[in-house]
């Protein structure tokens, strides 16, 4: 059950309890779904624990000269953990995929989908794949203007977790500009700036989800620490269908868990 609230020129759903916060908002062209609370406290500290324990591990793993960073170009650069990839063949041994999984596809989710009036969430309940991530900002991190349209995919979501937060930016922002890969390097690079339609600032505990076609980026986060712990950290990733196995993409950027 969750309580459903109007911002930023936010469509209102019904009530359905006072332990979430249901929020969509609305671009004037697209609904983005945002719930804060969305774990429970239980949950969410279990998850906060489980991912600082994976960001220390990735730490030490760059410290010790693995490379690990998504290279800043093309108006990218962040550190990345494909939690799939890592606990596919026992999804057990992940705290993580399986509160996140436990939380995004049941009952109570779908009906939430079901309302939001853009056929991406509708389709959500016959999915049949999503990929689970850890992202880590650090200071100068930034990912620029973007869409996630690649495969079969349908939506993309965002957890912000709070281990911290020691940094200023990182702001999640969407903007009803046509997405076009020619101008992909000029969007990436600044030369051509868009003032977005939403500014979702990150809070802990809160996730979004928006239709994989949405323009979106990552505003630069600027720390003091270089601690990844203190960094801009979220759980994400993809949900969708099974890649075609013509697609090269299927082969080599694939990191997805098939449902059962």
């Amino acid at each position: 059950m969750v309580c459903v609230h109007s911002q930023q020129r936010a469509s209102k759903i019904t009530e359905r309890s006072m332990t979430r916060k249901v929020t969509i908002l609305d671009s004037g062209q697209f609904p983005v779904l945002r719930i804060e609370n969305f774990l429970s406290d239980d949950e969410y500290d279990i998850v906060k624990k489980d991912v600082k324990n994976e960001v220390l591990k990735l730490e030490n793993m760059v410290k010790g000269g693995i490379e690990n960073e998504v290279p800043a170009t093309n108006g990218k650069n962040y550190n990345r953990i494909y939690l799939d990839s890592i606990y596919g063949k026992d999804r057990t041994k992940s705290k993580t995929l399986m509160i996140i999984t436990k939380n995004l596809f049941n009952p109570e989710m779908f009906d939430i989908y079901n309302d939001i009036p853009e056929t991406a969430f509708k389709l959500l309940r016959d999915t049949t794949t999503h990929e689970t991530e850890i992202t880590v900002y650090k200071d100068k991190s930034v990912y620029g203007w973007h869409t996630d349209v690649v495969g079969r995919r349908v939506v993309n979501y965002v957890l912000m977790i709070d281990l911290g937060m020691k940094f200023d930016g990182g702001h999640t922002q969407l903007s009803n500009t046509q997405y076009d890969s020619l101008s992909e390097r000029t969007l990436f690079e600044g030369g051509l700036d868009i003032d977005p339609e939403l500014d979702i600032e990150p809070k802990g505990n809160q996730l979004i989800i928006m239709p994989m076609w949405v323009m979106h980026r990552v505003t630069a986060i600027k720390m003091k620490s270089d601690n990844m712990l203190d960094g801009r950290i979220t759980v994400n990733g993809h949900v969708g269908f099974i890649p075609d196995k013509k697609d090269v993409w299927n082969i080599e950027g694939f990191h997805g868990y098939e449902f059962d």
